[in-house]
């Protein structure tokens, strides 16, 4: 398994400030960009990973540039490498025997609680999306036997509950191939 590393994220009040501070972020320590991009309704989400210092200096230059225009930033330690896969749009294969949707607003919330899945139970993400094409809603879709999903399903729950950050979540049992097809259809980069 590859190494886990470390993610800052940082939600911004305005596009045009979030592009020209992921720049500077870039330039400014050796972080990999994991995602960036526009958020509905008109924010911009960027999101890199690096080593402790890298990030917290990235973060601080993202602070300092940012300034009012930082609506929310946060560090995750110790994220599992599937996850950051998933959020830069490289899903795992599904399986047909249960899926379970994870709903939030709080990006960072549901990102540890999908490291919390996917470190305790043998699962796939086959969609996660955060905050594109869904209003102000983020979710990821993960797969596996029935008994996995299940599991994963209330572990993310309870974590998202005690941070006052659930909005929903559902297990289906058996999904049609149909449901598979429309997932894949909506992996939109809007």
């Amino acid at each position: 398994m590859e190494k886990e590393s470390n993610l800052a994220i940082i939600e911004f009040k305005s596009i045009a400030r979030g592009l020209y501070v992921t720049d500077a972020m870039l330039k400014a320590a050796d972080v990999r960009l994991v995602l960036a991009s526009s958020l509905c309704p008109g924010k911009y989400l960027t999101i890199v990973e690096g080593e402790t210092g890298a990030i917290d200096s990235s973060l601080k230059t993202a602070d300092e540039i940012g300034g009012m225009h930082v609506y929310s930033s946060e560090v995750l330690n110790a994220i599992n490498p599937k996850v950051i896969d998933a959020i830069s749009g490289k899903m795992g294969e599904h399986s047909q025997e249960a899926i379970a949707i994870i709903e939030s607003m709080q990006i960072a919330s549901l990102i540890s609680s999908a490291d919390d899945v996917s470190d305790a139970v043998p699962v796939e993400f086959v969609d996660f999306r955060l905050a594109r094409g869904c209003g102000v809603n983020s979710f990821y879709i993960f797969s596996g036997s029935y008994s996995s999903v299940e599991e994963g399903a209330q572990r993310a729950s309870q974590l998202l509950k005690e941070k006052g950050a659930l909005l929903a979540y559902r297990v289906v049992s058996g999904p049609d191939r149909e449901v598979f097809r429309w997932i894949k259809t909506s992996l939109c980069r809007c």
